[in-house]
């Protein structure tokens, strides 16, 4: 058994090896966020056994040692940087990097090798340290850190309170725009961020969307984003599926919705497990109660010949072909992303079925 006190000291010597210029502070500090206490009552619990918990969550923030990335230039730095993110098992951790400095020092990623002598003061040094360190140690997706994930050639606001846009939704955004026409009437249901809806907006000439999500939070970062992007033709509403639509002659039905089982959860990433709104990532039925919900509905709010669209599991497109012919779509057609992983699943209300 360990007391704070002893792990404190230990870490405060530990800290004068590395020639810290103030130890007893930096071990304070280190020890107050790792046991959310205030750095006054480290002292006034002196005498606590840490628990395997929290003697893991010091060890964690230990291991970002200010030796691991050198700062010599904006070369050395970036380098060590990749180097302290592959050793925490970043994915990516190149991209991550060169995206991190990017943004914090204002320069585009595709230039940055033009400074790679740049010297960087010392804002921009702690800026980018403390970016990786959340990265590294607290697993936070950097889209969160600057609040902002480019989807189909565009920047979107994104914070906790919605899904990251994922590079993988630009084959539904695709596939959709393809079976499109002028002034298609679109509905999308459970929008988020509001990025598919606002994607097909701009990219289908004269379309109307209605987007839809039964989130607060969500909703104000959809319109967020319509504001930003100048997006005049989508309008949000708060809508528990098709519980507040009204309208009901869509030409396209579009929809990514949650469909993680919980079966799946140990193949998820941290960063997405701990981070992202779990309500827009799970769904019961072995992740398939959102399909089968909206295709019982969806049929009433299509026109004859229109379109339901959906993103799924790379997993689950038997399930989804089944509860979609259940339902009595036709041209059900599966599409897959570049990986080759089934990724999108289109079928039409039949011509001839009115309501």
């Amino acid at each position: 058994m360990e007391k704070l006190i002893d792990l404190l000291n230990k870490t405060v010597k530990f800290f004068e090896k590395k020639n810290y210029d103030k130890p007893r502070l930096e071990a304070e500090k280190l020890f107050s966020k790792a046991l959310n206490m205030d750095r006054l009552m480290l002292y006034t619990n002196h005498d606590k056994i840490l628990t395997d918990s929290e003697k893991e969550k010091i060890r964690n923030l230990l291991s970002y040692d200010k030796d691991e990335i050198k700062e010599d230039n904006l070369k050395s730095f970036l380098d060590s940087s990749i180097v302290y993110l592959n050793k925490h098992n970043i994915k990516e951790a190149r991209l991550i990097s060169e995206l991190v400095f990017s943004k914090i020092l204002n320069i585009n990623q595709m230039m940055l090798f033009l400074e790679y002598s740049r010297k960087l003061n010392e804002d921009e040094i702690a800026k980018i340290r403390n970016s990786l360190k959340k990265i590294a140690i607290d697993k936070l997706p950097y889209q969160y850190i600057f609040n902002e994930q480019n989807f189909y050639g565009r920047n979107f606001f994104v914070d906790k309170s919605v899904l990251i846009p994922r590079y993988d939704t630009e084959n539904l955004v695709e596939k959709v725009i393809e079976i499109s026409k002028e002034k298609d009437i679109i509905l999308d249901i459970g929008t988020g961020s509001g990025a598919i809806a606002i994607t097909l907006a701009i990219e289908i000439k004269d379309s109307k969307v209605l987007a839809i999500d039964i989130s607060d939070a969500a909703i104000n970062i959809a319109n967020k984003n319509i504001e930003l992007l100048n997006a005049k033709n989508v309008k949000v509403i708060k809508s528990d599926l098709f519980q507040n639509v009204s309208y009901n002659k869509f030409n396209i039905i579009v929809s990514n919705p949650p469909y993680i089982s919980n079966n799946e959860i140990v193949e998820m990433g941290l960063d997405t497990y701990i981070h992202e709104p779990h309500e827009a990532l799970f769904a019961e039925s072995n992740g398939l109660y959102f399909y089968y919900e909206i295709a019982k509905k969806a049929k009433d709010y299509l026109l004859p010949g229109g379109y339901l669209a959906f993103e799924i599991g790379y997993k689950q497109k038997n399930a989804i072909n089944k509860i979609l012919e259940e339902f009595s779509y036709v041209d059900i057609k599966n599409y897959k992303d570049l990986n080759g992983l089934d990724r999108v699943i289109i079928a039409r209300k039949d011509i001839n079925e009115h309501k």
